[in-house]
């Protein structure tokens, strides 16, 4: 399993939503940034991101690949 490293957390007050990015820690040239709970706290920040990995493989794992 790579780890991912946490090295972003915005709250947009405009949107209500706030988005946690993260990098692959053997390739920090992969970023990815997800959704999390607006009202997340610090605290809660590494929970709430693991959530959000999860539910995105999931919806991976389901995905279909169109072509052009």
């Amino acid at each position: 399993m790579t780890p991912l490293v946490i090295n972003g957390f915005h709250r947009d007050v405009l949107r209500n939503r706030a988005l946690v990015t993260v990098t692959w820690k053997d390739d920090p040239e992969k970023r990815l940034g997800l959704p999390v709970p607006f009202d997340c706290q610090l605290s809660d920040l590494k929970a709430e991101t693991a959530k959000a990995v999860k539910a995105l493989a999931a919806e991976l794992e389901a995905a279909a690949v169109e072509g052009p």
